[in-house]
C-alpha cells in the first residue's frame, strides 16, 4: 500500500516513527481478515524517502537506509516507535541504528488448505497471531539487546533466529517446518490438504479424547506384540480404550491440532508435539502419533497401542524396528441353540484331544510354568482362556514364554500334563468367542458341543489362517429326553 501520514507518525524530536494503530491493534491482518493496513517494508521506505527529501525536513537527520529492496536499516538513532510497529510491514528485514536489534522475514510458499492459520513458535513458546490465515509474509524480532533469540533446530541445537512454523487445522493433514532467521529474510514451503481419514465432527472427536479412559503416558516401556520379535521398548504408551483405530487416528489429530494447550504431552502443548523423542526421531509431520491408510494406523516411532478394538495397525519401536501385529484370530461358536451346552475346542490327533500338550515344571497360588519340553506354543494359545489339568478346568489372565499367568482358583500342587483348550466354556448365548490366537499356521482341532437331549457333536476341523468359525449341528436325541 502507499503509506502516509495517516498511517504513520514521526517525531523528529524522539526520532521515532511510529504506526498510528499500534498498541491497539485495530487494523491488524487478524483482526481485519485482510492486508488493507499493511505494506511492504520497501513502500515504508519510499514514505520516509519521499517525506525526508522535502524541503521542510532537510534539517532534519536522514532515518533509513537500504541495501536491497528487502533489507533495511535504521541510521542517526532513529526507530519505531512502539513494539507493534513491524505488524504492519510485510517483505523485507529491519535492523536498529545500533545493531542490536533484528526484525527478519519469513515467507510461506504452497498450497494451505482453506482458513489455515499458520502458527509460529520462537524459543518454544507460541508468538501470538497478528496476521490472517493463509500464506504469510511477517517480520519477526530474532535479535534483542544484541543477543540473538534462538529456537532448537530439527536436531535439537539452539540456533540464532531460528523459529518453527506450524499448520494443523483438524481436518486436514499437518505440517511444520524448522526456519533459520539468523540470516535474514527466508522462505519456507508449507502445503496441507484435506485428510479423508479425519472427517468426523469434532465435538464428537473431542468427547472421546475427553473421557478418562484414553490416556496418553510418556515414558519407556518393555511390550510384546507377540509376533516373534519378543518384549521391546517404546517410548509412549496410548490406551485407546477400546477405541477402532480410526477413531483413535482422529482423537490423535483432535490432540496436536491448533490451539490444543490444555495436555502436555512429552514437555509440548498437543500443538506443538512433534515426535516422542524430538530431536532424535524423524518427524511425522502429517499426524505426529502415526499415519493412516485405508483403515491401518501406521504408527510414529517409539508408540504403543493397548487396549484398541483390533489390530489395525503397524508399529515402530524405540529402536527404529517395523512391529507389525501378528494375525490375531478366534474360534467363533455360533447356533441357535447354544445356550446351556458344553463347547470344546482343542487341538487334536486322528479325532482325539491331545492331553498331554504339556507338562508342569512348578506351580504357585495363581501361576503354571510348563517345562518347557515342548514350550507353550503361541500360535495355539488364546491370550486368555482356561487350561485343563486332567479334568480340572482352570482360568488364566494371560501367558508369556512358559509362563501362564492370573491362574484361577489355585493351581498350587499340581503336577503332570495339561493342555490349553481353544475355547472350553458353557454357551450362556446364540455366539461364543475364544479370545485372540495368533495364527502361525494351520493346525488340526476337535469341536464338541454336548447337552443332555441332543445328539453328540463332535467334528475334527482345522483353525486356519482366518481361524474357526463353525456352526455345531444340534440333533435331538429321542433316547436322551
Amino acid at each position: 500500500m502507499a503509506f502516509n501520514s495517516a498511517h504513520w507518525t514521526i517525531d523528529y524530536v524522539a526520532k521515532t516513527v511510529t504506526n498510528n494503530d499500534s498498541g491497539t491493534g485495530n487494523n491488524v491482518p487478524s483482526v481485519t481478515g485482510n492486508q488493507t493496513f499493511v505494506g511492504s517494508c520497501l513502500d515504508f521506505f519510499q514514505y520516509l524517502a519521499t517525506t525526508f527529501a522535502a524541503s521542510a525536513q532537510m534539517d532534519d537527520s536522514y532515518p533509513i537506509v537500504s541495501d536491497t529492496p528487502t533489507v533495511y536499516k535504521w541510521v542517526n538513532d532513529w526507530a519505531f516507535g512502539h513494539a507493534d510497529d513491524t505488524k504492519y510491514l510485510t517483505g523485507g528485514d529491519f535492523s536498529s541504528s545500533d545493531g542490536l536489534e533484528d526484525w527478519y522475514s519469513v515467507f510461506t510458499i504452497g498450497t494451505l488448505a482453506a482458513n489455515t492459520q499458520v502458527a509460529i513458535f520462537q524459543d518454544d513458546s507460541e508468538i501470538t497471531p497478528w496476521w490472517d490465515v493463509g500464506n504469510i509474509d511477517v517480520l519477526i524480532k530474532v535479535r534483542s539487546g544484541g543477543t540473538f533469540i534462538q529456537s532448537d533446530n530439527t536436531s535439537g541445537t539452539p540456533t540464532n533466529g531460528g523459529i518453527w512454523l506450524f499448520t494443523r487445522k483438524y481436518g486436514d493433514k499437518y505440517n511444520h517446518a524448522f526456519v533459520n532467521l539468523g540470516n535474514g529474510r527466508a522462505p519456507i514451503g508449507l502445503d496441507t490438504s484435506s485428510d479423508s481419514g479425519n472427517n468426523t465432527l469434532e465435538a464428537t472427536i473431542q468427547a472421546l479424547y475427553d473421557d478418562a479412559g484414553f490416556t496418553i503416558t510418556f515414558g519407556t516401556v518393555s511390550r510384546d506384540l507377540n509376533n516373534g520379535s519378543g518384549a521391546v521398548n517404546y517410548d509412549v504408551e496410548i490406551d485407546c480404550n477400546g477405541l477402532a483405530m480410526t477413531s483413535v487416528y482422529e482423537v490423535l489429530k483432535l490432540a496436536t491440532q491448533y490451539g490444543e494447550v490444555t495436555d502436555d504431552l512429552n514437555g509440548d502443548d498437543g500443538q506443538e508435539y512433534r515426535s516422542a523423542n524430538e530431536g532424535t526421531y524423524a518427524d511425522v509431520k502429517e499426524a505426529p502419533f502415526g499415519t493412516l491408510a485405508g483403515t491401518t494406523v501406521f504408527g510414529a516411532r517409539g508408540i504403543w497401542f493397548t487396549n484398541y478394538l483390533a489390530a489395525t495397525f503397524v508399529l515402530t519401536d524405540a529402536a527404529g524396528a517395523t512391529q507389525a501385529p501378528p494375525n490375531l484370530q478366534k474360534v467363533n461358536a455360533n447356533h441357535p441353540d447354544l445356550v446351556g451346552t458344553k463347547i470344546l475346542v482343542s487341538e487334536s490327533l486322528a479325532g482325539v484331544v491331545i492331553k498331554d500338550q504339556y507338562t508342569i515344571a512348578s506351580t504357585t497360588s495363581s501361576s503354571i510354568t510348563c517345562d518347557g519340553t515342548p514350550t507353550i506354543d503361541p500360535d495355539k494359545t488364546p491370550l486368555s482362556g482356561s487350561v485343563k489339568v486332567g479334568d480340572t478346568l482352570y482360568a488364566y489372565t494371560s501367558f508369556s514364554g512358559n509362563v501362564i499367568s492370573g491362574v484361577t482358583p489355585s493351581p498350587s500342587g499340581e503336577t503332570g500334563d495339561f493342555y490349553i483348550p481353544l475355547l472350553d466354556v458353557v454357551g450362556d448365548a446364540t455366539q461364543e468367542l475364544s479370545d485372540n490366537i495368533v495364527y502361525g499356521s494351520d493346525f488340526t482341532v476337535l469341536t464338541s458341543v454336548r447337552e443332555y437331549g441332543f445328539k453328540p457333536y463332535d467334528v475334527e476341523t482345522t483353525f486356519t489362517v482366518t481361524g474357526l468359525t463353525f456352526t455345531p449341528i444340534l440333533a435331538n436325541d429321542p433316547q436322551a429326553s
